[in-house]
């Protein structure tokens, strides 16, 4: 009795392990955070993505696909080519350009790098889906000026209808990130309901659970006090246009950054137009 009931427990044991092998997949996924670009610059990127239910692991299988405001111009940003290890329900996948660590701290170590920019011109409108290699949609984010396709799969969206999307331009100024505001176990509703642009203190994660904060840009360099009207050259265009502004008071004639316009402007002025120097 005892050895029947042995072999019986093999393959019920292998059942299970079957089982256990088919609910890993990769379709129950989330793009949560979308970063276009970093303090102007389009070429500083990142995707994050985050599992809607465990064991979503085997990205192996998936893409993340970019289209322009009509919804052509398809451009494979980055191929997913080997599994993850965490598979939790809430775990992330961090896809991003090879530059975007020099903006982080600490500096951010991506599960997958970005093969190919979302260009420019796909800010103003475009689209940004998860897919499988075959090409079918799992989730869906577009924006801007977008005319194109809203719909795939119901896997994560009851109607299979992202749509409609985020108003306006997707911007690249400062730290600027778009970023799903459902829970981890959230399925899609609308684009324009479910995201929100933020702009401060901006975290991305990768699988293992590390955080990246995305540092603050510097701030822009002050004005060439000597090259008053900022024209490209130092020379009596700067004289008159300064002293139009000193003798109507105007606060860009506190060039000493004194809280005053006065004959201390004046000497900081002429000390800087003199040397042909800021």
């Amino acid at each position: 009795m005892k050895s029947l009931a042995r072999r019986l427990l093999v393959p019920a044991a292998a059942v299970a392990s079957l089982a256990s092998a088919a609910s890993a997949s990769f379709h129950i996924m989330q793009i949560e955070k979308i970063m276009l670009g970093y303090d102007g610059d389009p070429t500083v990127q990142a995707v994050q993505l985050r599992m809607r239910s465990s064991f979503q692991n085997q990205v192996q299988f998936s893409r993340i696909v970019a289209r322009n405001a009509t919804g052509g111009g398809a451009i494979v940003v980055c191929d997913m080519n080997a599994p993850v290890s965490g598979t939790a329900l809430g775990a992330r996948v961090l896809i991003a350009t090879s530059n975007f660590a020099g903006k982080t701290t600490p500096a951010a170590a991506p599960n997958f790098t970005i093969t190919n920019l979302v260009p420019s011109s796909y800010l103003a409108g475009g689209r940004l889906t998860f897919e499988d290699d075959f090409g079918t949609i799992y989730w869906s984010v577009s924006w801007g000026s977008y005319t194109g396709s809203q719909t795939g799969s119901i896997t994560n969206d009851s109607d299979g209808n992202f749509g409609p999307g985020v108003a306006g331009a997707f911007p690249i100024t400062g730290t600027t990130a778009l970023k799903f505001t459902g829970s981890a176990s959230a399925a899609s509703t609308t684009n324009a309901a479910n995201y929100a642009y933020e702009t401060s203190n901006v975290v991305f994660t990768n699988n293992a659970g590390t955080n990246f904060t995305v540092n603050t840009p510097p701030p822009p360099p002050p004005p060439c006090f000597a090259d008053y009207n900022q024209d490209g050259g130092i020379d009596g265009a700067d004289v008159e246009a300064f002293f139009r502004d000193w003798e109507a008071g105007a606060s860009g004639a506190d060039v000493n950054q004194d809280g005053g316009v006065d004959g201390g402007d004046v000497g900081r002025f002429f000390e800087a137009w003199e040397a042909q120097h800021c």
